[in-house]
């Protein structure tokens, strides 16, 4: 029988984009599906301003023909990839030969593009698992048009549930992240245990979730625990805190109190408790809710699936109105529509739930009507900053007070060392990082894997010991 082994795709030595296969006898499992930060390509976000973009239908070729993604035709939709050369695949990958499984599965951890960009040119038989809450995310996505659809075969796991693969089991665990639905896996072939920790955080709604991933670990034991090292630099102890999630909704309730004028508030759906938590608190304070239409299909859609974390929330009885300037065909919303001049004049009482390519409508907000120069901007973990020329541009001409709260989705280095110490495996992999070797392993030996390399997990922990993998 073939031992367990490792084949790292992405995630190594660059942000982002983690695909790792797993595999023991006959069955394999890839683990995420997204695209590298830093890659040649990285896929369209309704966010950005002007990225680079993969040419429309031809997006998995130049993927795949850029070393972008798993090299493994049985993972993609043929007929997106109908004639592809895969022998000059194959030179991008060196020639290298890849392990060969009967079946091989497929678990995406959560929703944020360089975790799950491929799913939408995934094989439809492609068998795919996600936590129930990253499934109703994705919906939400689908529908404001934030992600294709995907023709694969989800099927969703409740938190802690075992997915028996025969040859090993794989356990989900719900974990703490700005994407909702976050969540690690933990595999177990009877001989060696393996912990992915996915994106995770200390310092945001639920730092319980971590704690019990370490105690799950340290039931086990793990041999080899993999983490992202996303905030780690050169010299990881210049690294500033982040503030806690309730003390920055503290802040924005406060923002709120002060503003006269109207607030924008220009955040990720992708996380919907934050975005639950905002609605509340504006509700709170006698504020109405206006959003750009995506930002209200996601917000609809993912909620009509069903979010666990969002059960009973008070924020899913607000009404939410939409900006009619931003309502197109394509996109279906049951909210009522109100125009910007209508929102123009009532600013006092107005939260705008605002997407960036929608700087124009500034322009007329905040010309039209009165209070001018009393409204706000809050730039809320966004991938597009506040210190953006393009929004400081408008910022200053307007005398709108530009706020930022954010807490970052990724852990602080030290929160980093206390999990691997805690957990204390055999040996760490630290991937989605620049500077994995900066990472302080508590004394626990590290393993830094090279792209494309397939390894089997003994020969890993062999390394480890000996110190020679450095």
């Amino acid at each position: 029988m073939q031992e367990a082994q490792l084949t790292f795709f992405g995630g190594v030595g660059k942000s982002g984009g983690v695909q790792v296969l797993y595999g023991k006898g006959k069955q394999g499992l890839l683990f995420d599906f997204g695209v590298e930060h830093s890659s040649l390509l990285f896929p369209t976000q309704v966010t950005l301003f002007e990225p680079v973009n993969a040419t429309p239908g031809r997006e998995l070729r130049q993927f795949l023909l850029g070393g972008m993604t798993a090299p493994l035709p049985e993972l993609y939709d043929a007929q997106q990839i109908e004639g592809l050369d895969w022998a000059a695949v194959r030179r991008v990958w060196g020639n290298r030969d890849f392990p060969d499984y009967d079946r091989i599965h497929l678990y995406i951890g959560h929703m944020h593009t360089d975790h799950m960009a491929l799913l939408p040119f995934a094989h439809p038989d492609l068998p795919v698992y996600m936590s129930h809450d990253s499934y109703s995310l994705f919906r939400g996505m689908v529908a404001g048009r934030h992600s294709k659809d995907t023709g694969a075969k989800i099927t969703t796991c409740d938190d802690l549930t075992v997915v028996d693969f025969g040859e090993f089991t794989v356990q989900v665990v719900e974990m703490d992240h700005n994407a909702t639905g976050a969540s690690g896996i933990i595999i177990d072939d009877g001989t060696h245990r393996i912990a992915y920790t996915g994106d995770w955080r200390r310092q945001g709604k639920h730092p319980d979730k971590i704690d019990r991933f370490i105690r799950l670990c340290q039931s086990k034991p793990i041999d080899v625990l993999i983490t992202e090292g996303t905030r780690l630099t050169s010299a990881p102890s210049t690294v500033p805190l982040q503030i806690t999630e309730e003390a920055l909704l503290a802040s924005f309730a406060e923002i709120l109190l002060e503003a006269e004028g109207l607030v924008y508030l220009q955040m990720s759906p992708r996380d919907l408790e934050r975005m639950a938590d905002m609605i509340a608190i504006a509700a709170d304070q006698g504020k109405s809710i206006v959003m750009e239409a995506s930002l209200a299909a996601v917000w609809h859609t993912a909620n009509r699936e069903g979010v666990r974390v969002l059960h009973g929330h008070p924020a899913l009885d607000v009404p939410v109105q939409v900006i009619d300037a931003t309502m197109a065909e394509v996109i279906e919303v049951p909210y009522p529509a109100v125009s910007l001049e209508e929102v123009a004049g009532r600013k006092h009482e107005i939260v705008y739930f605002f997407k960036f390519p929608d700087l124009a409508h500034m322009i007329e907000l905040e010309t039209l009507g009165g209070l001018q120069g009393q409204s706000h901007f809050i730039q809320s973990d966004y991938s597009v900053k506040i210190e953006h020329a393009a929004v400081s541009k408008f910022l200053n001409t307007y005398a709108i007070t530009g706020h930022s709260l954010s807490n970052g989705g990724h852990a602080h280095p030290e929160a980093l060392a206390s999990l691997i110490g805690s957990i204390a495996p055999k040996t760490v992999i630290t991937l989605h990082s620049r500077f994995p070797e900066s990472q302080d392993t508590r004394g626990v030996k590290p393993y830094f894997p090279v792209k494309g390399e397939t390894v089997p997990v003994s020969s890993i922990l062999e390394a480890a010991a000996s110190g020679v993998n450095r």
